[in-house]
């Protein structure tokens, strides 16, 4: 086949177009903040608790992550383990 005549690939869509994917990042941003006001940790603390753990971010970027919901399950993980929550896998 010519590689003038090869279809045109698909346009991306953007992650946020997708309403599962808004759903989940919400459920994730929601946990993040009940952990943070169960903890009573405030968004300045949680970047100083991030830097200790080795995540240099301003509170700016902290705030924004969190606000945004479309952070990494690194960053989510990083959050709890600053905030002194561990989450293990499950037993099989």
């Amino acid at each position: 086949m010519n590689v003038m005549n090869r279809p045109a690939p698909p346009k991306p869509t953007a992650r946020k177009a997708s309403p599962v994917n808004a759903e989940y990042e919400d459920k994730a941003k929601d946990m993040v903040r009940e952990a943070m006001k169960a903890q009573g940790v405030t968004v300045d603390q949680l970047t100083e608790r991030l830097k200790a753990i080795g995540v240099d971010m301003s509170s700016g970027g902290v705030a924004n992550k969190i606000s945004r919901g479309g952070f990494s399950s690194a960053f989510m993980l990083q959050c709890m383990e600053a905030m002194g929550l561990e989450i293990k896998p499950l037993e099989k």
